[in-house]
């Protein structure tokens, strides 16, 4: 389940980060992965304090945004890092880790990429997923964002030209089982559907959706 997600920073938004980026401190990528041989990019240390007031405004814009609350049904959420790539750099094939040092720890369930700089920016840095033998490569325009489940084996591409600026995220959902979440998505769409036309139909779904819930969630 990989998903677009549109407008999740508005122009207001963006502006203001704009603004915080050459203010960010930005250090060796490695510095949270010390034995990494394929991480190349400049990442921003958690205590920055420019990077903590774009973390903020990205985690409300996240949590607000109603697409991710459909399809992530979010627990928790790690805090945005902001990443940078210049030419030369990339993230070659990885998977995100399981559990973050957070505390409590954190799940990764879902991970979450959120474009910062326009994709005329920059040459090559595009995030691209690996789904058995295809491969699906995405650069978005800033204030958009991709959703994918942190099993995927992916990788940012060799930036050529330019500078690509994202925040990178993880989420811990209140469903562990991706199969799971993707059933309460397809009710979630069942119950819009059937809207008022039929009343006693909107509420058995609804009652349907809210109980597998109840019966699915980690508490």
């Amino acid at each position: 389940m990989i998903r677009i997600l549109s407008n999740v920073l508005d122009a207001t938004q963006l502006r203001e980060i704009d603004a915080l980026l050459p203010q960010v401190a930005f250090a060796d990528g490695r510095m949270t992965n010390r034995e990494s041989t394929i991480k190349q990019n400049l990442q921003a240390p958690q205590d920055d304090p420019a990077n903590e007031r774009i973390a903020m405004i990205a985690r409300e814009a996240l949590f607000r945004h109603p697409e991710l609350r459909t399809f992530a049904q979010p627990r928790s959420l790690a805090r945005t890092t902001v990443a940078r790539y210049e030419p030369g750099m990339a993230y070659g094939w990885h998977v995100d880790e399981a559990l973050f040092p957070s505390t409590p720890p954190l799940r990764s369930d879902l991970s979450c990429t959120l474009f910062l700089n326009p994709p005329g920016d920059y040459d090559g840095g595009e995030l691209v997923m690996q789904l058995g033998a295809q491969e699906l490569a995405y650069k978005l325009e800033p204030g958009q964002a991709l959703l994918y489940p942190s099993t995927t084996i992916h990788q940012v591409a060799p930036v050529t030209r330019g500078t690509r600026i994202a925040a990178i995220t993880w989420l811990q959902s209140w469903i562990a089982d991706a199969h799971r979440r993707e059933l309460l998505v397809q009710l979630e769409e069942a119950r819009a559907r059937a809207g008022t036309s039929d009343p006693r139909l909107t509420v058995l779904l609804a009652s349907l959706r809210t109980n597998l819930f109840r019966m699915w969630a980690d508490t």
